[in-house]
């Protein structure tokens, strides 16, 4: 038996066990290029949803410029990468941020998981299915840029926020990422966008509105507007102070957007939580049946 067949026949087992249980929503979050505040949205988006009583688990995957931790003030101890090599648990490597958030630092590719023996894999995957009644909500801070392991985490995810600025070139890489996405896929990924850093409300309609419209003409993909964060001085500074801005400026306008933005997204994944939640069981199932081995 070959080490995807022994994959499969684990997870199928899993799945039976677990079938009545509560489903975590993984939701990947991206963009098209760096430097848009990506990461620093995905904290405090997070900060906002522990606010209103999710539970969620941040997980850095941004394995190049790795920074979860750096905006916190924390120094990750351990990483997914313990897990692999059975050095620690999954609980051991889960760490405490700002506010309670929970967070694990990446620390490995998915190429990784692809050369383990069917029986590390499987402990490897028992290990973080531990995750899928423990959270609401597994964020991933995925790297930013175009690439075939993103879009596999996208088309493996239940959705993904794409951030984005209004500069021409964000503007043209957002949309390079849903056109690369839609050229592997016959189905319809869930796709909501954030504009970070408009200047104005009118700047960020008009940023939202030009990737929409050209995902709508030349994709035939309908892209929706989670919201808008506006320029704030105080995001700045709380990045200089590593404290998230969600905390240390509550009251500020980029906090305000933050709130708009949870406030539009729980309506319809808590709906999604009762019934189409995938899991991060079936997220990592999906991301390795895309590896060379199957």
């Amino acid at each position: 038996m070959d080490q995807a067949q022994s994959l499969r026949e684990y997870m199928h087992r899993f799945n039976v066990q677990q079938e009545e249980q509560h489903s975590a929503r993984v939701i990947t979050i991206t963009s098209g290029k760096g430097g848009v505040g990506k990461s620093n949205f995905t904290l405090n988006f997070a900060l906002g949803l522990n606010a209103v009583g999710k539970k969620v688990v941040v997980l850095d995957l941004d394995l190049s410029t790795a920074n979860i931790n750096i905006l916190m003030g924390i120094t990750a101890r351990n990483s997914l990468a313990d897990v692999l090599h059975r050095q620690k648990s999954i609980w051991d490597v889960l760490e405490k941020g700002t506010a309670g958030i929970d967070y694990i630092s990446g620390g490995l590719e998915i190429q990784d998981l692809m050369e383990l023996d069917p029986n590390t894999l499987a402990y490897f995957w028992s290990q973080i299915q531990e995750l899928q009644t423990y959270a609401d909500f597994i964020l991933l801070d995925t790297g930013a840029g175009i690439s075939r392991e993103l879009v596999d985490f996208i088309l493996a995810s239940d959705e993904t926020i794409l951030v984005t600025t209004p500069e021409p070139t964000a503007i043209a890489d957002s949309y390079a990422v849903l056109k690369t996405v839609m050229q592997f896929t016959k189905q319809t990924p869930i796709v909501r966008l954030v504009v970070n850093r408009a200047q104005s409300y009118r700047e960020a309609v008009d940023t939202s509105r030009a990737i929409k419209n050209a995902s709508n003409s030349f994709l035939k993909f309908k892209l929706v507007t989670l919201g808008f964060l506006m320029e704030d001085v105080h995001v700045r500074q709380s990045v200089r102070a590593q404290i998230p801005f969600f905390m240390s400026y509550p009251n500020c306008e980029a906090s305000k957007n933050i709130k708009q933005i949870v406030y539009s997204f729980l309506p319809e994944s808590d709906e999604s939580l009762n019934t189409s939640s995938k899991g991060i069981r079936s997220f990592l199932e999906r991301i390795f049946s895309k590896g060379k081995s199957l």
